[in-house]
């Protein structure tokens, strides 16, 4: 699609806090936005689309942005975001963290969580929102790498120039299969950042990294289930439910996202387009087709067979 760009100078001054209100959240997700008291209200967004995943630049004077618990349940927007700061330096929250951002810093968050941007001085931003359904990510990698601090090296340092070099091919007449490439390559960008991040975060309990070790180890297995985790690692199921619960995860939770994952691959690999649906969901330890299909849905927002026909 072309590039839009929306400017608070072309409406009369008395409407302009409403209409870049409305311009934010259109353009965006649903935010409070709260321009900083006494100061005019000028903005300006530029926006444009790959496939699906979105390309924002934003800029304006200091301001507050919040997503609030409220807005995050009743709003079905649900992507993953990284912002490049290009101006300014903004404090950003999110899962009780916080971080400052200053020119050609990283940052991720989630727009399924509440988050809070505020900065006191003139700010730019590139911002890329992506769909979380087309992401093989659990919610315990994202919540590990939100509102932190992402250098400029490794994976990293990969994301300002490519938001930068999409910034000018989502004004260009792109062919529909070059535009789907390009957000496909984004998506794996992504999750490529955040698993680059997670081990930093990662817990140094033993038994915890035993039981994931394991539990990685026999998603095959239809079986699998805390008994045999806990089993396995020498430790009481009541145990192993405290270690999982004190990161805010569950065993059972675990194992099924982990299973789902490995599908989501697999049904994108072209060299395993032969096989049928339910022999690749039989080999992540899911042997139902159907209950596969209804988990698969809930967790992506599409059917097994929608999301190998998009990447085959």
């Amino acid at each position: 699609m072309p590039l839009l760009t929306i400017d608070t100078a072309a409406v009369a001054e008395p409407d302009r806090l409403d209409f870049w209100r409305s311009t934010v959240c259109d353009q965006f997700v649903t935010l409070d936005v709260a321009p900083a008291s006494g100061a005019p209200v000028a903005g300006r967004v530029t926006a444009g689309s790959v496939d699906g995943t979105h390309l924002r630049r934003i800029a304006a004077g200091p301001h507050r942005f919040v997503r609030t618990p409220r807005q995050v349940r009743s709003a079905d927007e649900d992507y993953l975001q990284v912002a490049l700061a290009r101006r300014g330096r903004t404090v950003v929250s999110q899962d009780g963290r916080e971080t400052v951002i200053g020119p050609g810093d990283l940052v991720v968050y989630d727009s399924s969580r509440p988050y809070a941007f505020a900065t006191a001085d003139r700010f730019e931003y590139s911002v890329c929102l992506h769909p979380k359904s087309r992401l093989p990510l659990s919610r315990a990698e994202l919540s590990a790498v939100t509102a932190t601090p992402l250098g400029g090296r490794g994976v990293a340092a990969l994301v300002p120039p490519l938001l930068s070099a999409l910034d000018g091919v989502v004004g260009e007449d792109v062919p529909e299969e070059s535009r789907r490439a390009l957000s496909r390559t984004v998506g794996d960008l992504l999750v490529a950042l955040v698993r680059g991040q997670v081990p930093a975060a990662s817990t140094d309990n033993l038994h915890l990294v035993r039981a994931r070790a394991h539990l990685r180890r026999h998603l095959g297995d239809p079986d699998l289930g805390p008994a045999q985790v806990a089993a396995a690692c020498a430790i009481s199921v009541r145990y192993l439910h405290r270690l999982f619960a004190a990161e805010g995860a569950s065993v059972a939770e675990e194992i099924r996202d982990a299973r789902l994952q490995g599908a989501w691959e697999d049904l994108r690999r072209p060299d395993l387009a032969h096989r049928g649906i339910g022999v690749v969901a039989a080999r992540w330890g899911m042997p139902d087709p159907a209950a596969f299909s209804r988990a698969f849905r809930v967790r992506f927002g599409r059917s097994p067979r929608d999301h190998r026909a998009a990447w085959t």
